[in-house]
């Protein structure tokens, strides 16, 4: 192969890299939340563009004696456009076990509290990640803690200053290419630069040719 279909080559493949890096976008970066009560829950809303695959990751916070599977269990629900995507109970100060009772493929939770079934009433954090199918347009995530119902043999409901919850850190992003408007990362930046360079270094190579025939 000549020299210059060599560089004609590089130079295209560097310019599709950088381009199938660019498009990694940040979809929503949601603030911290208030510290509510079981039994609540909240929303947030963004822009998913024209939908497909994406990742969500956050915090939840737990504090003083929000339970895990025990008598006092509070059982945590993820939505996805008002369906349940994720659920599980921790141990954030309350004591009892951990358990996802679902979640989708891929996801993970990490209790990193380091309360094992102690009952510490120091609350805790536990860091959450799952991937989500987004719908064209407007999509809403859906937050909500419940407390075990005592008319089911539980201990029910207990007040704000007992346990309390909260999130933090929500971000929602998509490394598909249908959200108008991505900025390149600066690796892509780099890659694409390298790419202009090397389209230069051709048209420069055959100016000279062209000149020296002349």
């Amino acid at each position: 192969m000549s020299l210059r279909l060599r560089l004609a080559a590089c130079s295209a493949a560097t310019l599709m890299l950088a381009s199938a890096g660019a498009h990694a976008a940040v979809l929503f970066s949601g603030p911290a939340s208030a510290p509510m009560a079981t039994d609540q829950s909240y929303d947030v809303s963004f822009n998913g563009g024209s939908g497909g695959l994406a990742n969500l990751s956050f915090v939840l916070d737990g504090f003083r004696s929000l339970d895990g599977q025990n008598f006092y269990e509070d059982d945590f629900t993820l939505s996805l456009n008002n369906v349940a995507i994720l659920s599980g109970t921790f141990n954030l100060g309350g004591g009892g076990k951990d358990v996802v009772f679902f979640a989708p493929v891929g996801a993970t939770v990490d209790n990193v509290s380091g309360n094992g079934t102690a009952i510490t009433f120091a609350g805790g954090q536990a860091n959450i990640a799952t991937p989500l199918t987004l719908a064209a347009g407007t999509n809403t995530l859906t937050f909500g803690y419940t407390s075990r119902a005592a008319s089911d043999g539980y201990a029910g409901f207990q007040a704000l200053g007992d346990e309390s919850w909260a999130t933090q850190d929500v971000l929602v992003t998509s490394n598909g290419s249908v959200f108008a408007g991505d900025i390149p990362e600066p690796t892509s930046w780099a890659l694409m630069l390298m790419g202009f360079g090397s389209l230069g270094a051709m048209l420069r190579r055959r100016r000279s040719i062209g000149l020296s025939a002349a």
